[in-house]
């Protein structure tokens, strides 16, 4: 989807003057300079001390100087193309191109025949990864789910021949760890056909974050470092929680979470000058009531709209969140808040935009859910593509054909035009009462369930053939001999 394309107010929608995105650059900056971020991992220090950063060895608190970060901002690219599994090039992460998609690794999953909140498993990542497949307006998928009945330290191998196997758009994955993470890219140079193709065209973006407060793990250190090394396109996303881990002011938890990314974005630059990086964070607000992180509250799509901001004023692809709900099921709150945070994250310009169909404060996965975001989503990119004026439509020789009176259901300009000026959904209601009651009187959730369950319950397939499937579990198997892990 691209904002704009029709030349409407979309394209102006900003939540911040030039003069106040500098103001959050400045304050970020001198985060960076004063207090710095600790950064557990050594090889990452000496890259930062030799590129002119100010490095305690001891405390590990790493002081990045504003040349530094303005020599990063410039290096990365404005520009990434993301490709699916079968090597076309489908995601362009540009300024004003938005695509939407799912989120990763949640713990519990709504069962789509009993409605009960469960430990998620292993089928619900695949039946997620069917039902994303033949959502029109999801251009990737993301897990979704932290199965429970698989080993931990194999999670996100597995999880990635299962997506592959079901969904054919690109993966946004997570990885337990370096070594992991290579194992991830293996696999996804195997469909590719080797390093340089999976590099020019990747088909996998990692998801990876700091620990708010201002820390860097070692783990996600090595992450970073292992994505700017093979050109792989990556997140380097904090979580920063408004009155827990980020100060509850929205502007102070915004400089928080930028110092942060941009912490990492030196260092992934410094590791390969022009790999790619997609600049952002992921805000919440903790509920002081409940002391839940909100995920559906209007915070989240101010903030949302303000990072798009900065991206544009850095020239960064944006990570974006919307789709996502504090609900605990498909229901009124569910949709409110879902469609909030789309239309938010539409007219921002926001370029990958995850958690979609997030539900029960990022806690639950729901099929349902799913299907119910595609429809939003449709609906949103109805509105910013906007209304055209060629002289086509405006159709000033049709209503003088016409003329008084007369109808335009029967004319050649009505069946060539309707279908791309009326959205038509696929689930919400539009028939009249009796024939509503007549076709059994089906409620929108009656529609959604019904229509997880034909996807599915539908015949079995697979996107990877068998030679590659068999690459995919040597991957996997040898990943599990060096962690003394059974692998059947």
């Amino acid at each position: 989807m691209y904002v704009n394309q029709t030349g409407n107010f979309t394209h102006d929608f900003k939540m911040c003057s030039y003069e106040q995105l500098t103001r959050l650059h400045n304050a970020s900056l001198e985060v960076l300079e004063r207090t710095g971020v600790k950064i557990f991992e050594d090889t990452a220090l000496k890259i930062l001390a030799e590129g002119g950063a100010y490095v305690d060895f001891d405390s590990k608190v790493v002081r990045i100087p504003a040349h530094m970060v303005k020599a990063a901002i410039q290096s990365a690219p404005s520009r990434i193309v993301v490709a699916n599994p079968a090597g076309k090039r489908t995601m362009f992460l540009e300024r004003n191109n938005v695509y939407f998609g799912t989120g990763t690794d949640l713990p519990t999953h709504m069962d789509p025949y009993t409605r009960e909140i469960r430990p998620t498993v292993l089928k619900d990542i695949e039946n997620i990864a069917k039902v994303v497949d033949k959502a029109d307006n999801f251009a990737y998928v993301s897990n979704q789910g932290l199965a429970q009945d698989i080993p931990q330290h194999l999670h996100d191998m597995i999880t990635l021949k299962a997506m592959r196997k079901y969904c054919a758009k690109p993966n946004l994955s997570t990885a337990t760890d370096r070594g992991n993470l290579k194992c991830l890219i293996d696999m996804c140079a195997e469909m590719a056909g080797g390093y340089e193709e999976l590099r020019r065209s990747p088909s996998i973006m990692l998801y990876n974050e700091p620990v708010s407060p201002l820390m860097n793990s070692e783990e996600a250190i090595q992450k970073l470092m292992l994505c700017a090394e093979y050109g792989i396109p990556t997140t380097y996303a904090s979580g920063g929680v408004s009155g827990g881990t980020s100060p509850v002011t929205l502007s102070g938890s915004i400089v928080c979470s930028n110092a942060e990314c941009l912490a990492g974005l030196v260092l992934h630059q410094l590791v390969k000058k022009g790999a790619p990086f997609i600049y952002g964070y992921i805000f919440g607000a903790m509920d002081m009531m409940t002391t839940m992180n909100v995920y559906g509250g209007p915070e989240l799509g101010m903030v949302h709209a303000v990072m798009a901001d900065l991206a544009k004023y850095y020239d960064l692809p944006v990570y974006g969140t919307s789709g996502c709900t504090d609900a605990l099921e498909v229901d009124a709150q569910a949709g409110t808040e879902a469609m909030y945070s789309i239309m938010c994250a539409a007219l921002s310009g926001e370029n990958l935009v995850h958690d979609n169909a997030y539900t029960g404060v990022g806690a639950i996965g729901n099929l349902s859910m799913i299907l119910l975001v595609d429809e939003q989503i449709g609906f949103a990119k109805r509105f910013v593509e906007g209304i055209n004026y060629d002289e086509d439509s405006l159709a000033v020789d049709l209503i003088d054909r016409v003329g008084h009176g007369g109808a335009y259901v029967s004319q050649k300009h009505t069946a060539k035009n309707f279908k791309k000026e009326v959205y038509y959904p696929k689930y919400f209601n539009r028939k009249q009462y009796l024939a509503w009651q007549s076709e059994g009187g089906l409620t929108l959730n009656d529609k959604l369930d019904n229509a997880v369950r034909k996807i599915i319950e539908a015949d079995d397939y697979s996107y990877i053939d068998e030679k590659t499937t068999k690459v995919f579990d040597e991957i996997i198997r040898d990943r599990a001999k060096e962690l003394e892990i059974e692998y059947k």
